[in-house]
């Protein structure tokens, strides 16, 4: 069974701790997890953007990236979210793989795409490390991989280029080529994209992801980005690809529901791809979490982790 996560906005912890608590839920392992881009991937103050910038002022965790996870060293609880459960972790053994988004440190991630489109699909273990210990992988615009169960993945980041006023780096849009590639190199099993295409999305959409939907080339394709539209739909060529609109699962940070997971981020892929919400959101709320002396916040499942672990580890 795959797992898919709407935009993330830095919140990597709650995304990857939900879906290890997921896991004990369902009591069946992931066999990967894909995240369909703004995951908040920023390394340096400099790269952050100013919708990020303004958003992590009231809510932290917007730029959890930065101060967490590449970090020198990486902020130590997080090891535990992947370390198995018989050695005090959370369990989340799978890939954990990313398309970028329109808001991440591109000019950080621009150092780790090779050139060119590989031939074949590659393991997820042979994609770039986005984190120092390998936890999350990219899966570049226009590439493959291939999981455990044989399923074939593709991934394009980005959105449309002229839809928004703001000057983006330029893997923050579509890329032409990688969408060529993709029309010539045969159909897929799931696909990954940051922005859905204009059959679902009209105007919210991308013209050029469109023709991956013209083509009929996947036969389920999850995305992010603006999901006027978010109710799983069949499109293309006699209704042959399921599309599934996935929310953000970031805290709002502000209004009546500041503390609260997005609900409409989460998908799992098995012998069908369902749109849920898991059940336990609650445990999760931002007003659970732990925040150390630095003002860093921890979830509240890695944080009882930590703390058995490494109970001196932790001044508070």
């Amino acid at each position: 069974m795959l797992a898919v996560v709407g935009d993330c906005h830095g919140h990597l912890q709650l995304a990857l701790c939900v879906l290890a608590r997921w896991q004990q839920e369902l009591g069946q392992a992931f066999e990967a997890v894909f995240l369909c881009g703004d995951v908040g991937t920023f390394t340096a103050d400099e790269q952050l953007d100013s919708t990020t910038r303004r958003h992590g002022k009231t809510n932290p965790c917007e730029l959890e990236f930065l101060t967490q996870w590449s970090a020198e060293p990486p902020a130590p609880w997080l090891s535990l979210i992947f370390a198995p459960e018989n050695e005090g972790g959370l369990g989340l053994g799978c890939p954990v793989l990313m398309v970028t988004g329109n808001h991440e440190g591109f000019a950080y991630l621009q150092q780790l795409v090779p050139p060119g489109f590989p031939a074949a699909p590659v393991a997820p273990e042979q994609l770039p490390a986005v984190d120092r210990p390998g936890h999350v992988r990219l899966l570049p615009s226009g590439w493959k991989t291939v999981t455990g169960s044989g399923r074939v993945v593709a991934g394009v980041g980005g959105i449309e280029r002229g839809q928004r006023r703001a000057d983006y780096h330029p893997l923050a849009y579509v890329a032409d080529d990688a969408v060529a590639h993709l029309l010539e190199s045969g159909p897929i099993n799931v696909l990954v994209t940051h922005q859905g295409p204009t059959e679902v999305q009209g105007e919210h959409g991308s013209p050029t992801l469109q023709l991956l939907l013209d083509a009929g080339l996947a036969r389920v394709w999850f995305h992010g980005h603006s999901t006027p539209q978010p109710e799983p739909a069949l499109a293309g060529p006699n209704g042959s690809t399921l599309v599934v609109p996935l929310g953000d699962v970031a805290f709002p940070g502000r209004g009546p529901h500041a503390d609260e997971p997005g609900e409409d981020g989460w998908a799992l892929l098995g012998a069908s791809a369902e749109k849920v919400a898991p059940p336990f959101l609650r445990e999760f709320r931002r007003n659970r979490w732990t925040r150390t002396p630095d003002g860093l916040l921890i979830a509240p499942p890695l944080a009882q982790a930590f703390r058995a672990h490494s109970p001196r580890a932790l001044p508070f």
